[in-house]
């Protein structure tokens, strides 16, 4: 035991006290909090200007309500869209669009609207700008047009507007989040959605990455003969401990930091940046969650990179071998638009209690629907019995292949290691 808590430290210190260690620890959630909230706060950060649009009206009836219907102020209380009728005389038609198509090009207005004499049959609408990919003036034009064209033809119809509007008012609909436990939280699509994302991404590239780190050890261990002076002071089976391990700790130490700043930025985060809470209304319980799934989904994987690393000779021969190992990492990462519409669907739930699947598809099932204690522990227990058998295994593979050179085994070769003694 002593000379595996040994193998521990050194692991754990060299990675620790690395740069990239810490400059990742402290980046990543900052950067994670930062691409969440940083659109939200450039939106309302944005310098407003006057937007100059310019309409050609061939009904004669839509421009003056539509002027009126923006009336959308800046925040020093200037109206924000300028809106100018262009009258269209019918010999010079062609020639006066061209014109404003023209002024649009030289950015002395920034929109063409036309609006054609049989928009109420035909619903079609035309904007000339330089920029089409601003929804926000796209959705106020179209949807102020629509609006007073319904307004007309409700007219032309012989009905009341306004009881019209009043039978045809939209329908808000709050989603409120009920738990097996009983307790009820409001919960939005994206709130659901974007914690499980993200969450599950960040599993995702820390299973990869840590369990790289243990092949490419392993790998560098061998082909610079260290591993062959590290046998001399402890056994094959305490050098896979040591180095699963080490780097296991390391991995925790940083989700524990990840976690406890989550934690912090949901309870006390709203009072520095307001618009956290939008994003963040998350049990700090996900988090306790999300380091258990790490712990048991680091051990999973990290013994199948160590069997790569001890039966590999090269860098290039360990990435054709990890392929089944990621691929089983990718499967979650394929199901979750299936999992968010139903995280207990009888496939999803199958899958969430495979050991290899359910580091991520039982806490996005967590995240998401509450599946119950005993689905929890039943996942959890069947990680821990599969983590257990995998050691047995991969031990006996180690152990061999650690001190092989040269051709790479193949399977029957390596089915012979496990009958060894």
């Amino acid at each position: 035991m002593h000379k595996i808590l040994t193998l521990i430290k050194r692991e754990y210190k060299e990675a620790v006290f690395k740069k990239s260690f810490i400059i990742l620890t402290i980046l990543a959630p900052v950067l994670m909090v930062g691409l969440a909230l940083l659109p939200t706060l450039l939106l309302r950060m944005e310098s407003e200007e006057m937007v100059k649009i310019n309409i050609i009206d061939r009904t004669d009836m839509i421009y003056s309500e539509l002027k009126s219907a923006l009336d959308d102020t800046m925040k020093d209380g200037r109206l924000k869209y300028q809106i100018n009728n262009i009258e269209l005389p019918s010999a010079e038609v062609e020639s006066v669009i061209e014109e404003q198509k023209e002024q649009v090009q030289e950015q002395q207005i920034d929109g063409l609207l036309l609006i054609p004499a049989d928009v109420m049959q035909n619903n079609r609408i035309e904007y000339y700008a330089k920029n089409v990919a601003n929804f926000d003036i796209n959705n106020r034009l179209k949807g102020g047009v629509r609006q007073i064209v319904h307004q007309h033809r409700i007219q032309e119809s012989g009905l009341d507007p306004l009881v019209i509007a009043e039978v045809t008012h939209p329908i808000a609909m709050n989603t409120i989040k009920i738990t097996k436990s009983g307790q009820e939280s409001e919960r939005g699509f994206m709130e659901e959605y974007f914690s499980t994302f993200v969450f599950v991404f960040i599993l995702y590239i820390t299973l990869i990455m840590y369990g790289t780190s243990i092949m490419r050890g392993i790998l560098e261990e061998k082909n610079t003969r260290i591993v062959e002076i590290l046998l001399s002071s402890a056994n094959p089976f305490q050098l896979m401990g040591g180095k699963i391990l080490g780097l296991g700790s390391v991995g925790l130490t940083q989700y524990i930091l990840w976690a406890m700043f989550g934690i912090a930025l949901i309870l006390f985060g709203g009072d520095f940046v307001p618009i956290s809470q939008e994003f963040f209304n998350i049990s700090p319980m996900i988090f306790v969650y999300f380091v258990v799934f790490y712990i048991l989904g680091y051990f999973v994987y990290a013994v199948l990179y160590a069997a790569v690393g001890a039966i590999t000779n090269s860098e290039q021969e360990a990435q054709q071998i990890q392929m089944p190992v990621i691929f089983l990492l990718i499967v979650p990462l394929m199901m979750i638009g299936m999992l968010v519409k139903n995280p207990d669907s009888t496939l999803i739930t199958v899958l969430s209690h495979i050991p290899f699947f359910a580091p991520i598809l039982m806490f996005a099932r967590i995240n998401l629907s509450d599946p119950g204690l005993i689905q929890i522990f039943a996942s959890i227990i069947i990680m821990i019995v599969t983590i257990t058998i995998s050691i047995w295994i991969v031990a006996k593979i180690y152990r061999v292949g650690i001190l092989m050179y040269g051709k790479r085994p193949n399977l029957p070769e390596i089915m012979k290691w496990l009958r060894y003694k």
